[in-house]
């Protein structure tokens, strides 16, 4: 395949990681927003979501094929070896016409402010789940570390404990 190939190519596999990450952060949202109303001990893996995060990880390991191939059409830099070349949109877009490089910098810049909130959401769903585990009758708790009370010190600084109670919102994500 050609240079440009690649890069189409590579804007595909950026814009199907954009589809699949906008359901699964749907689905994320969802899952968290019918989340009030469940009981922590009935919520189930679900299979749509396992479906998705399969397919996200198939559709990377395209795309890092796709940039091997990237990485051998690209110029080899002097004095080092092409398998130390740092491939990243930024050297691929340097390489390619400005009107396909602006566009193939929007969707990856898409696809990666998606996968920031992917995180986001996976982040205050494990802590809803650790804070109904520690708040709610019934469910197993863990060992605490130590006696230490949980929530702020003097210097209104996070105390770290096996218990999360005051960890579910603190500001850090």
């Amino acid at each position: 395949m050609s240079f440009s190939e690649d890069t189409r190519a590579l804007d595909a596999s950026f814009r199907t990681t954009q589809q699949l990450l906008e359901r699964l952060l749907q689905a994320l949202r969802d899952r968290r927003a019918s989340w009030v109303s469940a009981r922590p001990s009935t919520l189930q893996p679900s299979a749509e979501l396992e479906q998705l995060t399969q397919e996200l990880a198939r559709e990377e390991s395209r795309r890092d094929a796709v940039i091997e191939r990237i990485r051998e059409a690209l110029p080899q830099p002097i004095g080092y070896q092409r398998t130390e070349l740092r491939v990243n949109v930024s050297t691929i877009v340097a390489a390619m016409s400005p009107a396909e490089g602006h566009a193939l910098r929007e969707v990856a810049d898409r696809t990666q402010s998606l996968a920031k909130a992917v995180r986001t959401e996976v982040t205050l769903g494990q802590r809803l789940v650790r804070f109904a585990q520690d708040t709610l009758p019934g469910q197993p708790r863990s060992a605490p570390t130590h006696k230490a009370a949980p929530g702020y010190d003097r210097q209104a600084r996070m105390l770290r404990t096996s218990n999360t109670a005051g960890a579910l919102v603190d500001g850090r994500m």
